[in-house]
């Protein structure tokens, strides 16, 4: 399991580092509220994620784990 944080919040996509275990196309859990988000790309340990979710509240330095 890969556990990291947000890094930048953009509508709907958002980005976390610390994610280098991750997989593209992992489904993840992100914040507190255990939003759905899935995992569009990867570069180095930074993921970039598509919330299914309402992301207003999101903010950098919250959780995010596959």
């Amino acid at each position: 399991m890969a556990q990291g944080n947000i890094i930048k919040v953009a509508g709907s996509l958002i980005v976390a580092e610390g994610m280098g275990s991750a997989r593209m196309f992992d489904v993840v859990r992100v914040s507190e509220l255990g939003l759905i988000g899935e995992i569009l790309e990867l570069r180095g340990d930074r993921a970039s994620i598509q919330v299914y979710e309402e992301t207003s509240g999101l903010m950098p330095g919250q959780p995010v784990e596959t």
